[in-house]
């Protein structure tokens, strides 16, 4: 069967899928079944090919790191962190956009995921912004934009996968992953003080003791040891990232339990969270590799790479720019895992030739793709924030504009200055290539 009509059945079955309302990842999958039995191959394979993924040790982690997140987010300790971050920064002009940017950082160091980022401190810290003077739209759009900091501060899902399909090492990923996570902070800190002084936002009212200072600061330290002791023991080579993983999850379990935030039952629930999140994850997986395939059966990675290798041949500079414009409209639609999956490896295949480190590739894929999550018309980040505080997602859109903005230009940094995403692995000595 030529490549013609199997893209054809391919984008058939899709469109199909999607009207009848399946989710566009999953909609994706079904078509790419779809086609490779249509090509003659036997579902048998079919399922070899898409469970090939899961044959890793290193995929194991992202079940582990999904249930230390979770741990965190069903017990409540996130707000141990706005409460210390608040005596502090929260009475400055725009310090309580600033406490859940900075606690969304530390937050993702602790679960790794965006979106659990975005729904925690909705609903943690989104009345007390509104409360405080804060336009309600500008609250979801702040709590919105700093959501992917989930992502950008290891340990990260995608990470995991990323460096998976890639053939790169999770602990270099990391300290990459890591250094863009730092830049965007500061990103960050910048529109929302520029914006917050145009409009005069200001802080919360309350005064603290040093007392109660001390006394919160003291409470949220013990937080802080979970990815200290995550991320050095790997950089160290105590363990690998799984064994990682593993750690980290029992000690947020026991954290828990010291806070006496933590009970069987709610174990338990957490357990299952856990795994449900995960099975989504490992679907999507499955699913990008079926996608994958159909991609080179019907000649659309040849003539990506062919498009790539001919762009680039006037200077990376120009192939990097292209992969960013990819990203960009693609994340919002697609999942970001999916894109890792299905384009970083060819990507990095046609890129290597003319110089470009495969670090810097999947530093561009990283923070490329999260711009979707803060992208209309399907950022999820969006629809987290917008239901949570009730307000219409064309209000966000509009206020997330200048965050927006400050992403796509920080992505540019990246492109332009490899060492912008590089300079903290190379420091620290691990091997980038």
């Amino acid at each position: 069967m030529s490549g013609g009509l199997l893209a054809l059945i391919f984008f058939g079955t899709f469109f199909i899928f999607l009207f009848i309302g399946v989710p566009i990842t999953f909609s994706l999958g079904a078509g790419g079944v779809a086609s490779l039995l249509a090509s003659g191959m036997k579902m048998s394979l079919v399922m070899k090919s898409s469970l090939s993924v899961f044959d890793s040790f290193t995929m194991l982690a992202i079940f582990l790191f999904t249930m230390m997140g979770v741990i965190y987010q069903k017990t409540g300790l996130a707000s141990l962190l706005t409460d210390a971050l608040k005596p502090g920064i929260g009475r400055r002009k725009g310090g309580l956009a600033l406490v859940v940017t900075y606690a969304s950082a530390i937050f993702g160091a602790l679960t790794g995921s965006a979106n659990a980022t975005c729904a925690t401190f909705s609903k943690l810290f989104g009345k007390e912004m509104v409360e405080n003077g804060y336009p309600k739209d500008w609250t979801a759009a702040t709590i919105a934009a700093a959501s992917p900091l989930g992502q950008l501060i290891p340990p990260s899902v995608t990470c995991i996968v990323l460096g998976v399909s890639m053939g790169l090492s999770i602990s270099s990923l990391f300290i990459v992953d890591l250094a863009m996570g730092l830049a965007t902070i500061l990103g960050l800190t910048v529109v929302i003080l520029i914006i917050a002084r145009m409009r005069n936002y200001g802080g919360s009212d309350r005064v603290y003791t040093k007392q109660e200072r001390r006394k919160a600061t003291l409470k949220m330290l013990p937080l802080l040891s979970v990815p200290l002791l995550v991320i050095g023991g790997m950089y160290a080579g105590w363990f690998t990232p799984t064994e990682a993983g593993a750690i980290g999850a029992a000690f947020s379990f026991l954290l828990g339990m010291a806070y006496k935030r933590l009970s069987w039952k709610l174990f338990y629930q957490i357990v299952i969270d856990a795994c449900k999140t995960t099975a989504i994850v490992l679907l999507l997986c499955a699913a990008s590799y079926i996608i994958s395939d159909v991609m080179s059966m019907t000649g659309i990675t040849k003539f990506f790479t062919e498009f790539l290798v001919q762009i680039s041949g006037s200077g990376a500079i120009w192939g990097m720019l292209f992969l960013f414009l990819v990203l960009l409209v693609m994340g919002c639609f697609i999942d970001l895992i999916v894109l890792c999956i299905i384009l970083a490896p060819t990507a990095a295949a046609a890129l290597a030739p003319f110089g470009v480190n495969p670090y810097h590739i999947a530093a561009i894929f990283l923070i490329g793709n999260l711009i979707g999550i803060v992208t209309p018309p399907v950022g999820v980040a969006l629809f987290i924030s917008s239901s949570s505080l009730k307000v219409k997602m064309e209000q966000i859109s509009k206020q997330i504009l200048p965050f927006i903005g400050m992403y796509i230009v920080l992505t540019l940094i990246f492109i332009f200055i490899p060492e912008s995403t590089l300079w903290l692995a190379q420091m620290l000595g691990m091997k980038l290539g």
